[in-house]
């Protein structure tokens, strides 16, 4: 008679593919500080509400520990053949004159707006999940992506927690559940409650948009940074394919309109399908921006976000809370 003296095999449900859950994983199976995987490695199950992975998002500046994990995670090379090049930022007028600028920087003393390392939201993540499962065949510790299902219903039971999944109507069990899905995140509502979501989200009074568009012969490689009237911004920058330019549209409201909370708050909504939340998003902001007194390149930037298939619209927030975990659910990156 033989007896296996192996540890028991960790399940792990990751909620969220954007890039705090991909890395995670992706340490989780190099066994983070240590220099061997863990025996026997975890199988790691990671959930995105969404179909396909997301693409959209503004653009993201490594420095500092970053520049250390992407090195340590391996994927550093693979996030220098994908930057933005960006120059540095130019603050401008309506007639598209500089009056500011402060070239992109390492120095982490200097504080310049843009990184010498700087890439889009999207392309990290993509680059993130790759890097993911050729670690699951390497370590053979099985990693699984579900897109298109998200969980319903969390709830700890003994040393595991019972996942309930909506639209396959299946029920698992894990012993760890990671809650990666972001500011407005799910998990952390049906954990730790809907009642004290307002106390733990402190809001800026700040919303953004985020879009792709067509260059122009003014776009190039330094961000151009507009200001109008009425608290709203426009920023112009630079992606990885030079035929297209990346746009960050930004609303300091104070929230004297509720509708931008609310449009912000919509993408939670499971009764709203995805392009019904969107073209109520745009609306919106084109109420704001296709004004006289917006001046600069409102028309063009309004017509490619009316155009624009990678759209996406979000408060700007931090969430703050005394305990990233409860039992065995843990909260990670903007999510906690």
């Amino acid at each position: 008679m033989t007896t296996n003296n192996n540890p028991p095999r960790q399940s792990i449900l990751i909620i969220g593919c954007g890039i705090a859950g991909p890395t995670l994983a992706s340490f989780l199976l190099l066994g983070c500080s240590s220099t061997t995987p863990p025996t026997p490695p975890p199988y790691i199950t990671v959930l995105e509400r969404s179909s396909t992975p997301r693409t959209t998002g503004q653009n993201i500046d490594i420095r500092g520990v970053g520049v250390t994990l992407i090195r340590k995670l391996g994927i550093a090379s693979a996030i220098l053949e994908h930057t933005t090049n960006e120059a540095g930022v130019r603050h401008v007028d309506s007639s598209n004159r500089v009056w500011g600028e402060m070239a992109a920087s390492s120095d982490e003393q200097y504080h310049s707006p843009t990184s010498d390392i700087e890439i889009l939201r999207g392309r990290l993540a993509q680059i993130c999940v790759k890097r993911c499962l050729s670690l699951g065949k390497e370590t053979d510790a099985g990693v699984e992506f579900i897109f298109g299902v998200y969980a319903e219903a969390i709830e700890e039971d003994g040393a595991q927690v019972r996942v309930k999944f909506r639209r396959s109507g299946k029920e698992r069990r894990f012993d760890v559940v990671v809650g990666a899905d972001g500011l407005m995140s799910s998990t952390r509502r049906m954990v730790w409650g809907e009642k004290g979501e307002e106390a733990r989200m402190k809001r800026l009074g700040v919303y953004g948009a985020f879009f792709s568009m067509p260059s122009s012969e003014a776009d190039g490689l330094w961000r151009r940074w507009y200001r109008a009237p009425g608290g709203r911004g426009v920023m112009i920058r630079p992606s990885e394919s030079r035929d297209r330019s990346t746009v960050t549209m930004l609303v300091c409201n104070d929230d004297k309109d509720p509708r931008f909370r609310e449009m912000a708050a919509l993408g939670t909504k499971r009764e709203k399908s995805y392009k019904e939340v969107v073209a109520a998003q745009k609306g919106l902001l084109n109420e704001y921006f296709d004004k006289d007194d917006f001046g600069w390149e409102g028309p063009r930037i309004v017509k490619e976000m009316m155009q624009a298939g990678d759209f996406y619209y979000s408060a700007v927030a931090q969430v703050k809370m005394e305990k990233w975990s409860k039992g065995r659910v843990v909260l990670l990156g903007d999510a906690g």
